[in-house]
């Protein structure tokens, strides 16, 4: 992209907030557009961005947009933060509807956008699906931020089954399928360096064969530790989306975990809805999609996970 990076961030709340200094602090941006129904809430907000300018390495400009959604579609990028994690203390698909009723509001409003969303608004899978049906854009101008946060939770539940003895950054470990309760441990895919985990588990069983179920779980549900104590999470999921801002913006070609609509011929026989497989992102968005090989069990799984998410959207389809 030029230098002159247009970024709109849709919600300002715990997530956004951190998106845009997360953003701003990587240089990412020449502009930030920032859009929320509250707008004493917007306006406090660019205010501490705008204070905080000087020890940002690149100068920008932030802006508030309050409800104008149409000046989203002068942005380069657009972040849909706008979600209402309370909603979902007791249960992860609690933000459905009040989250689907959000993307209502502004989503045919960027029909003819044609810039990149990453949208990180839960139900993630079935809000990005319902953005893409109802902005009519292509499918590639569209990322979920889906799985990239649950990856680096299983890298970090890894790291501490292990003994805390590789760095979390050197193990590849990826979670598929929805951003929810049904998503799974690609266990067939483990690796700790370039070595797999299953040559670990008979070279050096005492540290790599431990309960897999038990870290697939601390991963699936280790955003409700962080909740349980500030009533929200915010840094590990502001970094998951501005680590696809920057490839986008660098076209970095990631290769990452994050939510991508199932193309009609098939993942595993699954199509037509958004959900969590590996993806290159780059300049042009969702560029490539990988087909894993993955083991009977895990595709097993990956049906289960892709029929909660097909029954979540049948109960908000309004297109």
């Amino acid at each position: 992209m030029d230098n002159i990076t247009r970024v709109g961030i849709l919600g300002m709340g715990h997530v956004g907030t951190h998106v845009a200094n997360a953003i701003l602090y990587q240089g990412l941006a020449a502009e930030i557009y920032c859009v929320d129904a509250l707008e004493a809430k917007v306006v406090s907000e660019v205010n501490d961005l705008q204070d905080a300018m000087p020890f940002y390495p690149r100068q920008a400009r932030v802006y508030n947009c309050h409800c104008d959604y149409e000046a989203l579609l002068d942005c380069d990028i657009v972040v849909n933060a706008a979600g209402h994690v309370a909603a979902a203390a007791t249960n992860r698909d609690g933000e459905l509807f009040v989250t689907a009723d959000e993307t209502k509001k502004w989503a045919p409003r960027l029909k003819g956008y044609r810039g990149l969303i990453v949208s990180i608004a839960n139900p993630c899978d079935v809000i990005a699906t319902m953005i893409w049906k109802l902005a009519e854009l292509a499918p590639n101008q569209i990322v979920g931020s889906g799985t990239a946060l649950d990856s680096s939770r299983l890298r970090h539940a890894l790291w501490e089954q292990t003994g805390h003895a590789y760095s979390p950054s050197s193990i590849t470990g990826w979670m598929l399928g929805e951003h929810g309760s049904s998503q799974f441990a690609a266990w067939s895919h483990v690796f700790f360096g370039a070595t797999p985990l299953a040559e670990l588990e008979r070279t050096d069983p005492g540290r790599f064969s431990f309960d897999k179920d038990a870290v697939e779980e601390a991963a699936r549900k280790g955003g409700y530790v962080t909740y349980e104590g500030k009533g929200c999470t915010e840094y590990a999921i502001a970094n998951a989306a501005t680590e696809l801002v920057k490839a986008m913006v660098q076209d970095s070609k990631l290769i990452t975990p994050c939510g991508t609509l199932l193309p009609d011929e098939g993942y595993y026989d699954e199509a037509g809805h958004f959900t969590s497989v590996p993806v290159v992102v780059g300049a042009d968005g969702a560029e490539q999609l990988f087909l894993l090989e993955l083991s009977a069990d895990e595709q097993e799984k990956f049906h289960a996970s892709c029929r909660h998410i097909q029954e979540n959207i049948e109960k908000i389809r309004c297109w």
